[in-house]
């Protein structure tokens, strides 16, 4: 299954999802591949790792501008899970690009090898994300309590009802879509009343029923290079993203993801 992770905002733990899951999903036994559709390579960095020297790696970037080469190639076997890494050459290299579906075709070549190929996005709707977008079988728009966070999902949502390619516009529209809200605190009253009002409306997703807490934690393993799960399993974060990777295994095999309140199937 392929899921492309996304907002319009930065912040808001998008990367941060990314990683964790697929750790979690890595200890699910399950074989798992992140695509860094970034230029800033957060997930690569998340990792405590750098890849500036473009011609010593393979990015996704490279794969974009030049589809002869094999995508599997391109894949570094992490300590927790494999990923492809992207850095900040990636402008350079994706520019003049206009096809929307170079991703889909990358990783049709690598879906025989995992279960689930996770993509992180960049907080911006470009060629990137749009790519991400028709490669998914499934979105994950990630979104903390604030404000912004929420609005940047309006724009998004709105923004690509009218994208210009109306494929990526139209399959955007017909895909399975849900929510992930982040840095939760369950005992102050905007993060309960964001909830109610989001999940009174349908038009943005799936509600999850796991909510990843605030915790800052979590920011100090982005520096450590090691995720939640993996430094912490047993506390308040570590504990949801396994639940999440719980919920995204029993969707892989039964092809239906359960929310809060409602069902879609894939």
């Amino acid at each position: 299954m392929v899921t492309g992770i996304i907002n319009f905002k930065g912040g808001v733990a998008k990367t941060t999802t990314t990683v964790n899951l697929a750790a979690a999903l890595s200890k699910l036994k399950q074989k798992v591949l992140v695509i860094d559709t970034d230029a800033q390579g957060n997930v690569t960095n998340s990792l405590g790792l750098q890849y500036e020297d473009d011609e010593k790696v393979i990015t996704t970037a490279s794969l974009m501008q030049n589809p002869r080469i094999d995508p599997v190639s391109a894949v570094i076997k992490g300590k927790y899970f494999d990923f492809i890494p992207n850095n900040v050459f990636a402008y350079a290299r994706t520019n003049g690009i206009s096809d929307s579906q170079i991703l889909t075709k990358i990783v049709a070549k690598l879906k025989p090898y995992y279960h689930h190929i996770l993509i992180d996005t960049p907080p911006y709707l470009g060629l990137d994300t749009a790519n991400a977008i028709s490669a998914s079988d499934v979105m994950m728009i990630v979104t903390d309590f604030s404000k912004g966070s929420l609005t940047g999902i309006k724009v998004l949502l709105t923004v690509l009802d009218s994208w210009h390619d109306k494929a990526v516009a139209q399959g955007f529209r017909n895909k399975p879509k849900t929510v992930l809200f982040t840095k939760y605190q369950k005992r102050t009253n905007i993060s309960q009343q964001v909830l109610n009002k989001v999940e009174s409306s349908s038009d943005m997703g799936l509600i999850l029923a796991e909510k990843i807490p605030y915790s800052i934690k979590v920011v100090e393993d982005g520096f450590s290079g090691i995720p939640t799960v993996i430094s912490s399993p047993r506390s308040v974060v570590g504990v949801e993203y396994m639940k999440l990777a719980e919920t995204w295994v029993t969707a892989q095999n039964n092809r239906v993801l359960k929310g809060s309140k409602s069902v879609i199937k894939l």
